[in-house]
C-alpha cells in the first residue's frame, strides 16, 4: 500500500469547497483553536475558517492552544449529524461540518512564517500547473 503525499492546502479551500477534497490527502496548516482529547477532534483555524481534525491515529500527543500546527491526512465526508461546532467559536467563524481531516501525521510549526509558507504554495502551484502533463 502506497502512502500519498499531503497535497497542500489552506484552512480556507478546505471549508470553502470541501467536497473537491474528499478522498484526497493533504497537508494544512494553521494555529490550534482547540482540541478535546476525550473526541479525538481539534479544530485549526487560519484567519476567520476552522477545519476540524479527527487525531484518533496519531495517538498521544501535547498540543498546545494558539500554537502553529501542520497536519498530513485524508478528507472524509462525515454527516453533520456526527459532528459539533468547535468550542470557543469567534463571531464571524466559518467552519464545515461535513468534512474532517483524519489526520495521520501532525507537527509543530511554531516558527513558520504563513506569510512566507503561503507565497511559497503559489509559486509551487504555479510551477506545477506550468509543467506539461
Amino acid at each position: 500500500m502506497d502512502i500519498e503525499s499531503g497535497k497542500p492546502v489552506f484552512v480556507e479551500e478546505l471549508v470553502e469547497r470541501s467536497s473537491e477534497h474528499v478522498g484526497h490527502t493533504v497537508r494544512v496548516t494553521g494555529t490550534l483553536h482547540s482540541y478535546s482529547p476525550t473526541t479525538d477532534r481539534a479544530a485549526l483555524a487560519d484567519g476567520q475558517f476552522l477545519v476540524l481534525i479527527d487525531t484518533q491515529l496519531l495517538g498521544v500527543m501535547q498540543y498546545h492552544l494558539g500554537q502553529t500546527y501542520q497536519f498530513i491526512g485524508t478528507v472524509s465526508a462525515v454527516e453533520a449529524a456526527q459532528e459539533t461546532a468547535p468550542d470557543d467559536l469567534f463571531d464571524d467563524a466559518r467552519y464545515s461540518l461535513a468534512t474532517v481531516l483524519r489526520a495521520r501525521v501532525a507537527r509543530a510549526v511554531e516558527d513558520l512564517d504563513m506569510a512566507v509558507y503561503r507565497k511559497s504554495v503559489a509559486a509551487l502551484r504555479c510551477l506545477l500547473d506550468s509543467r506539461p502533463a
